[in-house]
């Protein structure tokens, strides 16, 4: 009979359904409405008021009672506006048919330590631009690591410094992502970039780097990571801190850039996907490499075998058994 109870209430337990809390932000010309549900106001303020330039303040936990992440929802537009979010805990920004320009500052921009999922909703279009502050880095300013979700459509104009900025790691998968203009680098993190999904990336008119990627000075360097997990089995923080950029899928095309196409401190590392650029405007350690892995044999179009060796333009043949894929460099 124990036994029975003790499975009862483990399945009971199974069944609870955790509270997804959603927070949404409209924007509408000089004003904003910031709604926070009941369940969600123990966790986020709002300071902000009316003001089209919206900043929210996010508690360092989230109750056991929730899905333990916030979700803000951001729409509507503004020329000018903003949305700032402070705290030390993850969560997840929405964009549905966003249209944001902030002249005094980033557009998005997220005083957050933690992981932050950017997610472009399917089906939408979303453009983004900035203006002139010197104490931000990017129209997209991220004190933590971002990973960029869903398969909607995000145009950027960074018109201060970079049009998208991580303080750590950046990671790109499905959407797609034009970036139309930045006075320094389109993408700028430290830690590692990588593209992991069949995301389509536009990179044209910046001033400095397509890509840049540094290595934290401040932290111990890690070299290359198979799995670019940023915990370990245990929940364990790990510091990825190699500099490198990974291409695992998708489609990525720089074009009129002021300095490198791609500059890392690491190594740029190409297991897949499409890549568009000169490839004489590669800045790494190896600059272009296929890592080859267990099981893995690459060639060459005329059947010359290779090992973890510099790519070139052209196309890369990996076979893995009966299966083969191909690694293109334009």
């Amino acid at each position: 009979m124990k036994k029975l109870f003790l499975a009862i209430t483990a399945l009971m337990t199974c069944l609870v359904v955790r509270a997804q809390l959603t927070i949404s932000v409209e924007f509408s010309g000089d004003k904003a409405t910031v709604t926070i549900p009941a369940d969600a106001a123990p966790y986020v303020s709002c300071s902000s008021g009316e003001s089209s330039h919206v900043s929210l303040l996010q508690a360092e936990t989230v109750g056991e009672d929730t899905s333990g992440e916030i979700i803000y929802t951001l729409s509507g537009t503004s020329d000018d506006g903003g949305f700032t979010l402070e705290g030390k805990y993850k969560a997840t920004i929405e964009l549905n048919n966003l249209t944001l320009k902030n002249p005094s500052g980033p557009a998005i921009n997220i005083q957050d330590g933690k992981r932050i999922k950017i997610e472009v909703k399917k089906g939408t279009t979303n453009s983004l631009a900035d203006g002139s502050n010197a104490d931000y880095n990017g129209c997209i300013h991220c004190e933590g690591h971002l990973e960029f979700k869903k398969t909607g459509t995000l145009n950027i104009v960074g018109n201060n410094k970079h049009a998208i900025y991580s303080k750590e790691y950046l990671q790109i998968a499905k959407p797609t992502i034009n970036i139309t203009g930045a006075k320094k680098d389109g993408f700028h993190c430290k830690w590692y970039f990588w593209m992991e999904d069949a995301a389509t990336v536009t990179i044209s008119g910046v001033n400095d780097d397509g890509i840049q990627v540094e290595i934290d000075k401040k932290r111990p360097v890690t070299g290359s990571l198979p799995n670019h997990e940023d915990v370990d089995e245990n929940g364990e923080e790990i510091d990825e801190n190699s500099g490198n950029v990974y291409f695992d899928a998708g489609s990525l095309t720089i074009s009129e850039c002021g300095s490198y196409a791609i500059n890392a401190d690491g190594q740029v590392i190409i297991n897949g996907g499409t890549q568009n650029y000169d490839a004489n405007a590669v800045s790494g350690i190896n600059t272009l490499r296929y890592n080859v892995s267990k099981g893995e044999a690459a060639y060459d179009l005329s059947g010359r075998q290779l090992t973890n060796s510099l790519l070139k333009k052209g196309v890369t043949i990996i076979k893995n058994g009966n299966k083969t894929k191909k690694v293109v460099i334009k």
